[in-house]
């Protein structure tokens, strides 16, 4: 799911290049997802992702379990 989401919100990003607010907001879940320890560390940032980023990017965001994180 992790890989997933950065794919969805690095697309979005593409797609809406000439908006700056998208941008703003991708490159912040994007250092979050790395940054992430556990999935209440993603949840704010996953909802935030949904409305104003990527729909998809997002919800794969909120979808990532404890396990994922400390594996990557």
């Amino acid at each position: 799911m992790k890989t997933a989401s950065k794919v969805f919100i690095i697309l979005n990003m593409i797609f809406l290049f000439w908006a700056i607010f998208p941008l703003v907001v991708g490159i912040i879940a994007l250092n979050k997802l790395n940054s992430a320890k556990s999935k209440d560390d993603l949840v704010a940032m996953g909802i935030i992702t949904i409305f104003f980023c990527s729909l998809l990017g997002g919800i794969f965001m909120l979808l990532i379990t404890d396990d994922e994180l400390q594996r990557n």
